[in-house]
């Protein structure tokens, strides 16, 4: 009960690390893509509603991404913590074997593991798609400041305004308007107009122009006007309508990979794999760092092992992303990748068990 007791210290130590450095380093990510996506208002349109809405489902994701990199960070950090205020010796000093406590910490972390893929695979593609659908069903924010002066403007779909000026009121002058679709080309020439909100729609008021409109099999024909509105919403705005691997869920991208041809297969089983395999390297690393724990500092320069176990850790990590991003390009590539988890876990643990071995036999 007592080694329990001491075991769930270190773990408790490990989380309090572990939740408070992937909460700050997701939150300085986010907030620095936050700032990116202001462009999400200023050049598609989005109202600042649909902009803090969206940047809050997005947050998942980052810690999502993080989630092994941090994990091994934190570890490390409880690690070298616990050493250097002796609290470790406490623990071999009342009887915890070393060996008893890693394979404790190890069975611990499937508990950890379990929980990020289920995290990896309902919620966060559950928030990246609601993200995805939030900016293809709202409507523009307004458009004005999608809108440029002396410069050809694609602010919505099927259509290009041209504007040789504007002010700071939203008056424009030597305007130009094409719109483009299967069925029609209208081109709308006016001198002047201004760009106005009324109940929630952007308008563009028109004055001293022409309407040029040519339909499929007919002659074009020619309308001038003295003023005219245009209703913007009748434009859908310009936003991607299919939806990104990572913001689709398991069963549809088991469906991908069974009916899709090879390309959009790789795709889809990279994501999975991503969310799957990526968590089952955390054992690996866990036995990595233990290597801090067993080795006699009188013999070894410790600081050089600190620095060769943060570089290995860090190697690992990259080496996942590496695979599970090669696994896209080559069906191979994935049978290896299911294979290095279980592979660098015993190759580790083996060299661990070595350790441990020559530590009992000199004690």
């Amino acid at each position: 009960m007592t080694k329990n007791k001491l075991g769930y210290y270190f773990v408790k130590e490990f989380l309090k690390n572990y939740l408070s450095l992937l909460f700050v380093f997701s939150l300085i990510i986010w907030i620095t893509q936050s700032v990116k996506l202001l462009s999400l208002i200023g050049e598609q349109g989005n109202s600042v509603l649909t902009y803090f809405i969206y940047i809050f489902l997005i947050l998942p994701k980052f810690f999502s991404k993080l989630s092994l990199i941090i994990f091994f960070f934190s570890l490390i950090s409880t690690i070298n913590k616990l050493d250097d205020s002796n609290e470790l010796k406490i623990l071999w000093l009342s009887g915890l074997k070393k060996k008893t406590f890693i394979k404790y910490i190890i069975k611990t972390s499937f508990i950890l593991i379990l929980i990020l893929i289920l995290i990896r695979t309902f919620l966060i593609p559950y928030f990246n798609h609601l993200s995805r659908n939030l900016l293809i069903n709202s409507g523009v924010g307004s458009i004005a400041p999608l809108i440029k002066e002396n410069n050809f403007n694609n602010p919505l779909k099927n259509l290009t305004i041209y504007v040789g000026k504007k002010n700071k009121l939203n008056e424009i002058e030597d305007i130009i308007l094409f719109e483009s679709t299967a069925e029609t080309k209208k081109t709308i020439v006016a001198k002047s107009g201004v760009i106005i909100t009324e109940d929630n729609k952007n308008l563009i008021v028109l004055l001293n122009g022409s309407i040029q409109e040519e339909k499929a099999g007919k002659n074009i024909s020619i309308l001038d006007f003295d003023k005219t509105t245009i209703d913007m919403s009748q434009y859908g705005k310009k936003v991607d309508q299919f939806y990104k691997y990572s913001e689709i869920q398991i069963p549809s991208l088991i469906k991908i990979v069974l009916n899709k041809d090879k390309n959009e297969r790789l795709d889809a089983l990279s994501e999975i794999n991503d969310r799957l395999i990526t968590p089952l390297f955390i054992p690996s690393i866990i036995v990595l760092s233990f290597f801090l724990i067993i080795t006699n500092k009188e013999k070894v320069n410790f600081f050089i092992l600190r620095g060769l176990i943060f570089i290995l850790g860090i190697s690992t990590v990259i080496f996942a992303d590496i695979l599970v991003d090669f696994s896209s390009k080559n069906i191979k590539a994935n049978i290896f990748l299911y294979i290095v988890p279980f592979l660098l876990f015993l190759i580790n643990l083996f060299f661990l068990n070595r350790l441990l071995k020559n530590e009992n036999i000199k004690k």
